[in-house]
């Protein structure tokens, strides 16, 4: 049965406890949690490995890339030259980051495009520790919640007049720059982002999935993952600027009736994003895609010679990448100024959209 390493490079040596964890261990230390590798790597790694473990894989956590095993990784390892690293079957969680192209396959954080041979899109894990909106509020509607960092929120949240139509419809705005966990007094949450078109393109879900684990209906910026997301009007609201807003928030006051509607629907939608859904579909990549073509890799595609000179290539190639790609967000950033607006921004991303990834070299 195959070899599983969940490589945490330089975070390994945070995680020397974690053998001794399980699933509800995640919760009970949500703070632990702090960067992309701990929550791709090492969360990813304590909800498949006993699954996994029991179907025959030998699964662990390291610090490094074993020859002759899959290795799963975090961008920010396998950016960075690791001359093990090519004698391992690599898995590449690309996250918020340039195109992953030093790896076998890639793991996307949206479902934007459909998955290939080579790729495949699959949420975020929940918020770790998330304390979901208390049932006794109700269809009441008082507090609107932003979960994220303010330096990518519209210029607009920190509008008086914005703030003062929110007042006059007696809604208090509750920003959270630092606890994305806590959901209980929360009512609406405002997802909206004010960034390039080619980094909303890579976003995740996040903080509309969570929102609805949270039992919070959403009001959204025209992210296209988000739109992608949306089946009917129960499932979040779409708003371009801060007119739209509160037009949106009007409607969830003054019709209990829609806003309850928006709730149940959350609940139905939270199933798509909780732990066992997300866990099924990693443990189904594993089993289905990664195994198969390990096996054929080790018996075709392994030997080093081959590995290494595919490697320098996909490094280099990698390198380039991430110049142009950076270039080009500074590019659109530029071209955006300092308030452009989520429907600038959309649009923008539409047409981003119908641009050909990179693809890693042949091998």
């Amino acid at each position: 049965m195959p070899k599983l390493t969940f490589v945490a490079g330089a975070r390994y040596a945070a995680w020397q406890d974690l053998d001794a964890w399980n699933e509800s261990d995640i919760d009970r230390n949500a703070g632990r949690f702090r960067s992309g590798v701990d929550v791709w790597i090492v969360q990813t790694y304590l909800h498949v490995r006993d699954v996994l473990a029991a179907d025959g894989w030998t699964v662990r956590l390291s610090d490094r890339f074993e020859a002759g095993a899959i290795a799963v990784a975090h961008w920010d390892e396998l950016h960075r030259p690791r001359w093990r690293a090519p004698l391992s079957y690599l898995i590449g969680v690309r996250a918020d980051r340039p195109p992953v192209l030093a790896a076998d396959k890639v793991v996307r954080q949206n479902t934007l495009s459909p998955d290939d041979a080579g790729t495949i899109g699959i949420a975020p894990w929940p918020q770790p520790g998330m304390k979901p909106r208390r049932p006794e509020r109700g269809d009441m509607v008082k507090r609107v919640g932003y979960f994220g960092r303010m330096a990518q929120a519209p210029s607009f949240f920190s509008d008086p007049a914005f703030r003062a139509e929110l007042a006059a419809l007696g809604l208090e705005f509750v920003p959270s720059e630092h606890d994305w966990q806590d959901y209980s007094e929360i009512d609406v949450v405002i997802a909206f982002r004010t960034a390039p078109p080619s980094l909303l393109r890579h976003k995740p879900v996040s903080k509309v999935s969570n929102a609805w684990l949270a039992g919070a209906p959403a009001i959204v910026g025209p992210e296209p993952a988000y739109l992608q997301l949306r089946q009917s009007e129960h499932d979040m609201r779409v708003a371009n600027d801060a007119p739209g807003v509160i037009a949106e928030l009007t409607r969830l006051v003054n019709d209990r009736a829609f806003y309850a509607a928006m709730r149940a629907r959350a609940a139905e939608r939270a199933q798509e994003f909780d732990v066992p859904a997300l866990r099924d579909r990693w443990v189904a990549f594993f089993r289905e895609r990664v195994a198969p073509a390990f096996a054929q890799w080790r018996a075709r595609d392994a030997s080093t010679a081959r590995r290494y000179a595919w490697y320098v290539e996909a490094m280099l190639a990698e390198r380039i990448a991430a110049k142009r790609y950076r270039a080009k967000i500074r590019r659109e950033q530029a071209a955006m100024g300092s308030h452009a607006s989520a429907e600038a921004a959309g649009i923008a991303v539409q047409d981003a959209m119908t641009q050909s990834p990179l693809r890693p070299p042949a091998r």
